[in-house]
């Protein structure tokens, strides 16, 4: 168990991007990736299961050759807050740290034009679950293009969601087509405006362009 998971965070080391916010599922821990094979300890939740998950964490990143750097490390109290309450708290912290994304360039992520992000099917990837189990899972991103050098950046989705609004989520660009996802009330709202012949319903294909 050891090895696979120190296997596994290597493996999310090595793939982070530069500022970019890691939190550990569960542990209250929050580090950022900073300079070569370095990660900073930001925050820690006032709970002894985090307390304890520190010291633990720090030996298997250690072991995966990375440093851990533990000088500014915050204490956050949590124990007031309910299990939504942690994660909102967590999701900001992450959108606050976003903003400081910047391009090889110097302009910052967050200033591109997001809603022309195109997303990209990479493939499937062997990923190690924490009871040491493998599973076969898919690997998405999202290209974004910097509007002052041209440098293509792409994304995990879910570092392209903390820059992007909702409206950027719901939509999927191809070469071909702009998918958008669409609720009841939607679907409804288009029918009852006659929008229904510019509109067409798909499951996890499309059939005209072979899109998954």
């Amino acid at each position: 168990m050891g090895n696979t998971a120190q296997y596994e965070i290597k493996n999310i080391l090595e793939r982070m991007r530069e500022q970019r916010l890691w939190q550990p599922s569960g542990l209250g821990l929050s580090y950022v990736k900073e300079g070569d094979k370095t990660v900073k300890l930001i925050s820690q939740e006032n709970t002894s299961k985090s307390a304890d998950a520190r010291v633990r964490m720090k030996i298997l990143v250690e072991r995966a050759g990375w440093k851990v750097d533990e000088s500014i490390c915050e204490i956050i109290e949590v124990t007031h807050l309910s299990p939504e309450e942690q994660q909102m708290r967590e999701i900001i912290e992450a959108r606050e740290l976003a903003q400081f994304w910047e391009c090889t360039c110097g302009t910052l992520l967050s200033s591109f034009p997001l809603e022309e992000g195109v997303w990209k099917k990479d493939g499937q990837q062997e990923t190690i679950l924490s009871n040491g189990e493998a599973e076969i899972t898919e690997q998405w991103s999202v290209t974004i293009t910097c509007p002052v050098c041209d440098m293509q950046v792409p994304l995990e989705p879910y570092d392209y969601c903390l820059l992007a609004d909702t409206e950027c989520m719901l939509s999927y660009k191809t070469s071909k087509m702009i998918y958008t996802i669409v609720n009841r009330p939607n679907i409804i709202e288009t029918i009852d405006n006659n929008f229904s012949e510019s509109m067409i319903i798909l499951g996890s294909f499309c059939p005209f362009n072979g899109d998954l």
